[in-house]
């Protein structure tokens, strides 16, 4: 979402600092950016950080992955201090225990942060955390704060934004009735669904890669990507990919992890799924979402890339109905969405092979009404300039 806005307001003239944490690291380097994490906020005073953070990162830290184990200990553990700080140790240590790092708002790091830079304004996403923790210390320090709505956060966090850039006019009302004053929100599109041009025109890497994984050509296939955090909703979808195999016995499964999740977390689900799963944890994303037939997923955008170009797509949501996300699924038949196990087994086991020309039809008319013209990065970008009340040659950001 956000590096196509950060590099076309570095092309404007802006200087950019990146807090980028965990799995952002790797692709804003690949960008040309250097992120900040919060290994570069720990100081020598910060020895109970420390402690907390060697302790956490032992239940979660995974070798080898794209977060050192530097980072992890950091982020983990300046976050607990900061919480144990905001509502004391045994309240700290029961709310983490029922919430883990949903518990989190660094205040304290983002503030420490926030002296380090001196920015004059912040562009960040809707997410809980650090995200809701930036914009709250800008808010204290009078500095202009631009969120990016992400489509499967509008129920996740707070959004308190001095500007509020979402991607099509169905999100107004979910956001307004939760209270965000609506002149606030600006609709610019959604540098996520841009970049669905990237898994475009992929078709003949698909039809290999069903190939050299011996998956005959009518045969259904279903892509679960996986998410982590939510282990209802995921119960609910490993549980309804189980029922599904057994009402078609001719639908396969490929399982791709989530980059937060471990290969045994991976390995685990295919295991339980027996012969129908197999592992689409290497392969490219945009190889498997032109193999599969159906993607199956919940709280992802993976789920709206693959809708991009005209996948089927299955949603699972436990608590609420699809639509609370603002998605315009009314204006074309693409998607289905399931709260039970018995739902969402019929969906997926009804699931059939299309034609490439449906699917190319489906696409390009989802792409048309969502306005998915390469252009939402610099309406974003421009709405941090305005903020500001700079001409956009200034340093600014």
């Amino acid at each position: 979402m956000l590096i196509p806005v950060l590099q076309e307001l570095k092309a404007q003239g802006c200087r950019i600092s990146v807090l980028g944490l965990t799995t952002a690291t790797e692709p804003l380097r690949a960008t040309g950016f250097e992120p900040i994490g919060f290994r570069h906020l720990l100081t020598s005073d910060d020895e109970c950080a420390r402690r907390h953070g060697i302790r956490l990162a032992e239940e979660m830290h995974a070798d080898g992955k794209s977060v050192p184990l530097e980072e992890t200990i950091a982020y983990l553990g300046l976050s607990y201090a900061d919480l144990e700080e905001r509502i004391g140790t045994e309240n700290a240590k029961q709310l983490y225990r029922v919430q883990g790092r949903r518990a989190f708002l660094p205040l304290n790091p983002i503030r420490r942060l926030f002296d380090q830079l001196k920015p004059d304004a912040l562009l960040t996403t809707n997410s809980p955390r650090a995200e809701l923790a930036s914009v709250k210390v800008a808010q204290e320090r009078g500095i202009p704060a631009i969120s990016m709505v992400s489509l499967f956060g509008l129920q996740i966090a707070d959004i308190i934004a001095d500007r509020v850039c979402i991607p099509f006019e169905a999100t107004i009302p979910q956001l307004t009735a939760r209270g965000v004053d609506p002149r606030t929100l600006v609709i610019t599109g959604h540098p996520s669904f841009d970049c669905a041009a990237d898994v475009l025109h992929q078709e003949s890497v698909g039809i290999e890669w069903r190939i050299r994984k011996s998956i005959k050509n009518d045969t259904p296939l279903a892509l679960y990507a996986m998410q982590p955090g939510i282990d209802d909703q995921s119960t609910l979808v490993e549980a309804s990919l189980l029922q599904a195999i057994k009402q078609n016995p001719q639908l396969r499964i490929a399982v791709r992890k989530h980059p937060n999740h471990r290969d045994a977390d991976a390995q685990k689900v295919i295991d339980q799924l027996g012969s129908a799963a197999l592992n689409a944890s290497d392969d490219s994303l945009g190889t498997v979402l032109h193999a599969c037939d159906v993607l199956v997923t919940h709280h992802s955008t993976v789920g709206i890339k693959a809708a991009l170009i005209g996948k089927q797509v299955a949603f699972f949501n436990l608590e609420n109905d699809i639509s609370v996300y603002g998605l315009p699924l009314h204006e074309y038949d693409w998607a289905s969405f399931s709260t039970t196990v018995d739902a969402g087994a019929r969906a997926l086991a009804s699931i059939k092979r299309e034609p490439l020309e449906l699917q190319q039809k489906r696409g390009s008319q989802i792409r048309q009404t969502w306005n998915c013209d390469g252009r939402s990065h610099y309406r974003i970008a421009e709405t941090v300039l305005q903020s500001l009340n700079a001409p956009a040659k200034n340093d600014a950001a």
